[in-house]
Parts: C-alpha cells; structure tokens; sequence
C-alpha cells in the first residue's frame, strides 16, 4: 500500500481505536477481535462516530480504499468509515494480526463447545487452584466419592480443613501467591457455611478444566478421573499440570505426595462413605505419582490443549 493510502487509512483505524478506548478495553490489542465480542448496537454507533467526510480525503487515494474495500459509506453519502478488512490490512501491516491468530481466536470462541465467556478461560486462580488440588488430595475422584455439602457440619468442617492446608501447601511452594486466606476461608455472611459459599461461587472450574471438575447437582462435587473402573492418569495428569504447570522440583514431587497420601488416610473417613471410597487404597498412591510426573513430562502437550 502506498504511502499516502497508508496515511489514510490509518487515520479511519486510529479514529475508530480511539472511540473504541472510551468505551472498553481492546480485546488483544486488536479492534477485529474486540468488534467480534461488541454488540450491535454499539458497533454501529461506534462506527457512525468514526467517519471521515470524502472533503478532507484525496479523491485518487478516496478511489484506492473503495475499491480495496478498505473504507465504505457510513451513514450519509460522503461519509466514510473503516470495513473490518480495513482494519485487517492495517493490523496486519503492524503485526497485531495475522491468520494464525484470528483462526485461533475464532476456534476458540466458536468451535470449542464451551462457554465462549473469556474469564471462563486459561489459567486457574489462586482460589481455583486450591479447590481442585483439595480434591484430588482427598480424592474426590468419583460420584460415589464427591464433596457432599448437604452434609452436616462436622463434614464442611473437615472440607475446610483440607481446604486450609492445601493453601499453606501452594502458598509454601508459591503456587498460591495473591489470594490472601482469611479471604478465601473467612467467614460469610448469613448462616452458610464458608465451605458451601467457596464451591458454589468456583464458577469457571469446570470450562478450565476440560470438564473434568464437576458438579453433580444436590451440591455434590468431584473430578471426573474415575471411569469403567480405571483411574484415567491423563486427566489426572493434566489436572496437575493446571496447578502446577509442569515447574515442580523433586522435593517438591515428594512434598506434594506426601501431603496427598497424609489428607487421604486420615480425612477419608470423615469425608465419604468409607463402603464406598476405594481411593484410599494403596494402589493410587502410585497412580496419583505417576500422574503428577506426568504432568511435567507432558506439560508441552497440556500447554497446547489448555
């Protein structure tokens, strides 16, 4: 693109980033994709607030961008504003954009199956990382094997508990580094018990996870790693790797199966129905092991599925 088309239509991108600015943050540097995440209505008032008049643009360069259906006819006749391919070429030409990551960006919101809300997405927070590595400490591992919460309690009582030394652990080996824990175990307001009130406000557990948390309904919940009488190690493994994203020393393997084996041996018996909780046999110590080395072998192949 020559030099003065360049100018111009950097000018309708300019105009339209800056609106855009007062009114939401930019969606990855891009106005593409924020446009993609806007409703209607506003990226039409968007749009129609970002026109240059065909006077102040050179009738050689006006032809040029119409006919590369970089601009188009906004509103009146002889108002001009920038067309989404416009606004490719340009992001393109300053490397905001490119195939690869509009591609990427639209399997993501469109062809996933998930929930298409962005904070429903990537890494777990601190909170969100203490529940699910509390649960697979206690082995919650199944529906026979859930956190009950319409248990008494003393049982909500042991929740938190678990709960309260799965922090102390991740905050020790700095997994857990802004959720301060009077916030995330203090008290609630009203008569529900903190454990209740932490489950059920964990809202996006279960899309940055694959699914694998789950929630029963009746206020039970468990991970999905139990399937035709087998432990699934891979879903454990990746569990793991959302924690701890494959960056565990070897003190810090045996520190984290260690507290594992200790919460399974002496907490199962208050958490489930001993008749039915076979997880705190020996067998999975091994398993869960294996799986947490796993999850640092393969923490290449979890780092692309995530």
């Amino acid at each position: 693109m020559i030099g003065g088309e360049t100018d111009y239509l950097k000018k309708f991108y300019d105009l339209l980033r800056d609106n855009l600015l007062r009114e939401k943050n930019i969606k990855d540097k891009s106005i593409l994709i924020s446009f993609i995440e806007t409703r209607s209505a506003t990226r039409y008032r968007l749009l129609s607030n970002s026109t240059l008049s065909s006077s102040l643009i050179p009738n050689d360069i006006l032809m040029e961008l119409l006919s590369k259906k970089d601009i188009q006819v906004q509103g009146e006749i002889g108002s001009y504003a920038i067309t989404a391919k416009g606004v490719w070429d340009h992001e393109t030409s300053l490397g905001l954009m490119n195939e690869e990551n509009l591609l990427s960006y639209i399997n993501e919101k469109f062809f996933t199956g998930e929930s298409s809300s962005l904070n429903a997405r990537g890494n777990l927070d601190d909170r969100e990382a203490v529940i699910l590595f509390a649960m697979i400490a206690a082995r919650a591992f199944s529906e026979k094997s859930t956190v009950d919460l319409k248990k008494n309690d003393l049982v909500k009582g042991k929740w938190q508990e678990v709960l309260d030394k799965s922090y102390d652990l991740l905050h020790r080996l700095e997994i857990v580094k802004k959720a301060k824990k009077e916030d995330f175990l203090g008290k609630t307001g009203g008569n529900e018990h903190i454990v209740s009130s932490i489950f059920r406000h964990n809202n996006y557990s279960v899309q940055k996870t694959r699914g694998i948390y789950s929630y029963k309904g009746n206020c039970e919940y468990f991970l999905d790693v139990y399937k035709n009488s087998e432990l699934s190690l891979e879903n454990l493994s990746y569990l793991f790797w959302k924690i701890f994203k494959g960056t565990i020393s070897s003190d810090s393997v045996d520190t984290i199966i260690e507290f594992c084996k200790d919460i399974s041996s002496k907490e199962s018996i208050y958490l489930f129905d001993v008749k039915e909780h076979i997880f705190s046999m020996p067998m999975f110590d091994s398993m869960i092991k294996t799986s947490l080395l796993d999850s640092v072998l393969s923490k290449e192949k979890w780092a692309k599925v995530s």
